[in-house]
């Protein structure tokens, strides 16, 4: 037995020193070949989530100093640009910064403080680094730029990041960044490309909006069946995903199905703030109703859940009254009566509906008005939380609905 395990023992020997060999070599031509060899040793270490949160809530701070600032000096620090993953991601941020600037200013507003708070969901170690999760929570503030005694109007937008982080020269940086953006329709007809690292602050204000205060709606006793439109924006605020917003952790209402990713929740949302017993309250009918389940994942019907087919019912059953259809140009153009236009004529708890062309794409809620009486809107897919009504939907083909709920 001993004789046996002696000539094993030989056996192990020589079979390690061969493949040590053979390791050695093969270490050697491919150094002599200047092939790169990886070796994944990141997936072997645990994350610090800590570490990673602090990384992300560097890059977002100084990213939203950049929108006061308008100084983009230090943005490409932070994404890998040497491949095409890493400079479509920079090159969004510019987009989005240059569109913010013209935006606000074309309107006469100045923001004056952005804070974007990150989330970090999940973190998975890859042979190139770390694969993110994020969920991020914008602030905005910004105030009028022609005021003598300026108000501070506060707006919040929750994206979803899907990140890849690369390690360079000791510094976690962007490999790539992939969200769905509620300003990415107005970003089409910008570039990436950062051409100049000063975003022109003396840009002239474009549009005259007008100045047209909305008085607050008086509280009143809402019979039953009719439409409550004081709660369906308490809804609206209460369900609008963004935390600090909303005071609500768990972000949307459980009990019923979330469809973005599928279609879009959009609609759903806006349905369930006019609709839900905690909500607006509005009665249900054959054609736009929901179906409650016992756990949870209720389903509405086309009406509840589609855009176009929302659109359509409101205006052809009689409860919802078209106040204005146009572009933006035309919805603000003043008018007999209502001197900042046709948007002058919203309430809270009415409607605005976007158009693609003749696609009918989006939906969204008037949770609220500006200093200056600018409707402000809730919606989901994208989370928005008293958001100017036309932010992000700078196309040209662009077509608005405002509907009124009686």
């Amino acid at each position: 037995m001993k004789k046996h395990i002696f000539k094993a023992g030989i056996f192990t020997v020589i079979l390690s020193f061969v493949l040590l060999l053979n390791l050695f070599f093969y270490k050697f031509n491919d150094f002599y070949t200047n092939k790169n060899i990886t070796i994944p040793t990141m997936a072997l270490l645990p994350p610090d989530k800590t570490e990673i949160t602090q990384v992300i809530k560097n890059i977002y701070n100084d990213r939203c100093s950049m929108f006061i600032t308008k100084d983009l000096t230090n943005l490409p620090s932070y994404y890998d640009s040497s491949q095409k993953l890493g400079k479509w991601s920079l090159g969004h941020e510019v987009k989005r910064l240059n569109y913010f600037n013209d935006w606000s200013s074309q309107r006469g507003m100045n923001f004056t403080k952005v804070e974007s708070t990150p989330s970090v969901r999940r973190i998975t170690t890859t042979k190139r680094g770390l694969s993110l999760l994020v969920d991020e929570y914008y602030k905005f503030e910004y105030t009028y730029k022609n005021d003598i005694t300026p108000t501070s109007n506060v707006f919040g937008v929750g994206l979803t990041h899907s990140m890849d982080l690369i390690k360079k020269d000791e510094k976690w940086i962007i490999y790539s960044d992939w969200y769905l953006d509620c300003f990415e329709d107005a970003l089409k007809s910008y570039i990436g490309e950062l051409k100049n690292f000063k975003l022109d602050a003396d840009k002239k204000t474009i549009y005259n909006l007008g100045i047209c205060p909305k008085i607050p709606s008086e509280v009143k006793v809402v019979p039953k069946g009719a439409y409550d439109k004081i709660n369906a924006v308490k809804y609206a605020d209460k369900y609008c995903g963004i935390p600090w917003a909303s005071g609500n952790p768990t972000k949307y209402n459980k009990k019923y199905t979330n469809y973005t990713g599928n279609g879009g929740n959009c609609t759903n949302y806006v349905s369930q703030s006019i609709g839900d017993s905690e909500g607006g309250k509005l009665g249900f009918d054959s054609i736009w109703k929901c179906t409650y389940k016992k756990y949870g994942g209720a389903d509405g019907s086309s009406a509840w859940v589609n855009a176009d087919a929302f659109k359509n019912y409101l205006l052809y059953s009689g409860r919802g009254k078209l106040l204005g259809k146009g572009t933006f140009n035309q919805l603000i153009s003043p008018l007999t009566g209502y001197p900042c236009g046709a948007m002058q004529k919203l309430d809270i708890g009415d409607l605005i509906c976007y158009a693609k062309g003749s696609d009918i794409d989006h939906f969204a809620i008037v949770t609220g008005f500006d200093s200056h009486g600018y409707p402000l809107v809730n919606t989901h897919t994208i989370d928005r939380y008293h958001v100017p009504w036309d932010l992000g939907w700078g196309d040209k083909n662009i077509n608005f609905y405002l509907i009124h709920l009686k």
